[in-house]
């Protein structure tokens, strides 16, 4: 091309940094040397006129500092760091075999109901029989929802198409009654998604079975198979397809195509809703105490007796015949109570000496309440310091009810015990004489009299200084006589100041070896202790548990004695706590005044547990519980250890199971006995 076709310069401008005028550049070329004249160059625009706005000044240009060198990045999976998947993934997996693939050393093989292996009607709970056929057995139940509008026209359609084979087969034909059955359900699916607000979805159902050797595995997986075949359901193995069974079983919600397909079953919400496969009773409290285990589905029996949220109060009650495990499981309840910081207080009226090897066990005290012991709980000491239940919640104002007012009140109730036949002039006399004996000691029914000048509890008086008041009164002579026992006769241990220390949180009271005409005054000497502990506080948790209570509320019992236990179970749930009782003869147990304080302690546990009971009484309990034929029939056959447990509405068989330490430490078996004593006898000798 030729320097005139070229065509003239183009100029090119540039801005100038100081001004706002434009100066011009040109190219030279090689037009000025054949004297082509350069065109002109354009004006510079006139400067903007100033506004009266300030001109923005321009920021500074910021230095760039030198980069600095980035450390190349690096994966964590490069980093060596431990990841999720590095925590759930197994360390090792073997998926080469045709029956079992092999995740960490566990064997796992898979099965699935195929789609018509199910019956066509079913009942509540139909898959509990799979889920409860024992160790080693998972089951993964997979529904998925389908859209209406797309499922009932294809449910029309084969319906259709059925109505449609039929005219051409003869009644005779067996697919006569296939067809038919299916044009039922086809008209029944549509009825009920349309009137009946059902939905429609496919399920399926995958089995999982593992073991830790090939040999198990197969036994539990031929088990599984008779279990299906009992129920008329078909279950095939995923030969060839265990590692898509393992995928499937996995908590993603994928199954393996293949097994999807031949799995799949259609159902509507109720069948499904059916299929729930934990309908059966159990009771696992979260924060319970571990029982033992439930009979039926051999899971885990927890019971939280203080769950508020599930029982109206924390009361309970065992009955059982002798030999039915009773103490058995009234001690290793006591025990795991006691190892969740409950305070727990003991009262046994008959063979005490049992609850004496676990209470030394774990470190807490046992008393002994006999004319022959020397334990002793003086029934006249002021222990609480303030009858105002609320005092250490702090949520209302102090009250200052009197404490001495309190004790003479339930010393009224001792003397009764101690003389049935006390006149009302005597009672007005014995009045008297306590207010006298106390004020002897400088205290009066200010409470503030209990304490003296450095704030301790004044020294308080016991039976021999109130018989001394009462000898002097020859109104009073006979009450002295009926305390002389236990002032200078032969149960002179039981009249003194307290020698025992009470404050430890796990408390045997025994007073078995009471005389018979001494047991309700020693009962009451017992409960009254704990008593005046239990209302110390309506935060703490705290257990009174009674054993053997036919002894206390049956027929050879005084009323009163009765009326305090009764009085404990209406209102132990007032003060944070749980009274619990055991007792074996039924027909004493609702003896005294037509049964009215067995009948009443029953009513007012919320929880009762019914171990191998005789026929007759068994009977006796069936009335009083509402049990049903099964329920009476299976407490008959029960095993020792073995009971039916109702807490709630539940209603289960619970096999009751102490740990080895605790069964040592509380057996009264005779060969368990004598072993432990040839132990001890060679630990002797060695």
């Amino acid at each position: 091309m030729s320097p005139v076709d070229a065509g003239p310069p183009v100029p090119r401008r540039k801005h100038q940094k100081e001004g706002s005028s434009w100066q011009v550049e040109t190219f030279l070329d090689s037009r000025k040397t054949h004297g082509i004249k350069a065109p002109k160059p354009p004006k510079a625009p006139k400067p903007a006129k100033q506004t009266k706005e300030k001109k923005l000044k321009k920021k500074p240009r910021k230095r760039r500092l030198a980069k600095k060198e980035r450390s190349p990045e690096v994966s964590p999976l490069e980093s060596g760091a431990t990841t999720v998947p590095d925590i759930l993934a197994p360390a090792s997996a073997d998926f080469r075999g045709r029956d079992y693939v092999v995740v960490d050393g566990v064997y796992h093989s898979y099965l699935y109901i195929t789609g018509y292996g199910y019956t066509s009607a079913v009942t509540s709970g139909w898959l509990n029989a799979l889920v409860e056929i024992g160790e080693g057995i998972n089951l993964s139940f997979i529904t998925r929802r389908q859209q209406k509008d797309k499922i009932l026209p294809k449910i029309a359609q084969t319906t259709m198409v059925n109505r449609s084979r039929m005219r051409d087969v003869g009644d005779t034909r067996q697919d006569f009654e296939e067809l038919d059955s299916a044009i039922a359900s086809g008209l029944w699916m549509k009825d009920e998604m349309n009137r009946g607000g059902e939905d429609f979805y496919y399920m399926h159902t995958l089995i999982e079975v593992t073991a830790d050797d090939p040999d198990t595995l197969e036994q539990r997986v031929a088990m599984v198979e008779t279990r299906c075949t009992s129920l008329n359901m078909v279950a095939k193995r995923c030969d060839y397809k265990h590692e898509q069974g393992f995928l499937s079983s996995l908590p993603l919600l994928a199954l393996a195509p293949d097994i999807e397909r031949k799995s799949r079953r259609n159902a509507l919400t109720t069948g499904v809703a059916a299929a729930f496969p934990f309908s059966s009773f159990e009771i696992c409290d979260q924060s319970g105490i571990m029982l033992g285990i439930n009979l039926h589905n051999r899971s885990v029996c927890m019971l939280d007796i203080f769950n508020s949220a599930k029982y109206s109060n924390a009361n309970l009650s065992i009955c059982g015949m002798s030999g039915a495990g009773k103490t058995m499981l009234l001690q290793t309840m006591a025990v795991r109570l006691r190892e969740q910081d409950v305070q727990v207080f003991i009262i046994a009226p008959l063979k005490g000496f049992e609850f004496r090897p676990a209470c030394e066990a774990i470190g807490g005290r046992y008393i002994k309440l006999s004319p022959s012991s020397g334990d002793c709980i003086n029934i006249m000491e002021i222990r609480r310091g303030t009858l105002d239940v609320d005092a250490e919640i702090g949520r209302l104002s102090e009250r200052a009810d009197s404490l001495l007012a309190d004790k003479i009140a339930k010393l009224h109730i001792y003397f009764s015990l101690l003389k049935p036949n006390i006149t009302d002039e005597e009672r007005n006399h014995l009045d008297a004489a306590l207010v006298e004996c106390y004020r002897n000691f400088g205290i009066t029914f200010d409470n503030a009299s209990l304490y003296d000048e450095t704030g301790a509890v004044k020294p308080m008086p016991d039976q021999s200084d109130l018989y001394s008041i009462l000898q002097q009164n020859p109104e009073t002579k006979g009450l002295a006589t009926a305390q002389a026992r236990f002032v200078t006769g032969s149960a002179a241990n039981l009249g003194r100041q307290t020698n025992v220390d009470l404050d430890n949180k796990y408390i045997v009271l025994d007073i078995s070896e009471m005389p018979k005409d001494l047991l309700p005054l020693g009962m009451f000497l017992a409960v009254d202790f704990c008593w005046d502990k239990c209302k110390e506080s309506r935060v703490r948790k705290k257990v009174l548990m009674l054993d053997e209570l036919w002894c206390l509320i049956g027929a050879s019992s005084n009323p009163l004695a009765a009326d305090y236990v009764l009085e404990i179970f209406k209102i132990m749930r007032g003060y944070g706590g749980s009274a619990i009782c055991a007792t074996q003869d039924l027909g004493d147990f609702f003896a005294l005044e037509g049964g009215k304080y067995g009948k009443g302690i029953i009513n007012n546990s919320r929880i009762k547990v019914i171990l191998p009971l005789e026929e007759d009484e068994a009977l006796r309990v069936k009335e009083v519980l509402g049990l049903s034929d099964d329920e009476t029939l299976q407490i008959i056959r029960n095993r020792r250890g073995e009971g039916l447990l109702c807490a709630g509405h539940n209603r289960i068989n619970v096999a009751f199971q102490p740990t080895q330490m605790e069964y040592d430490m509380i057996t009264t078996s005779r060969a368990d006995l004598e072993a432990q004593m040839q132990r001890n006898e060679r630990g002797v000798q060695g």
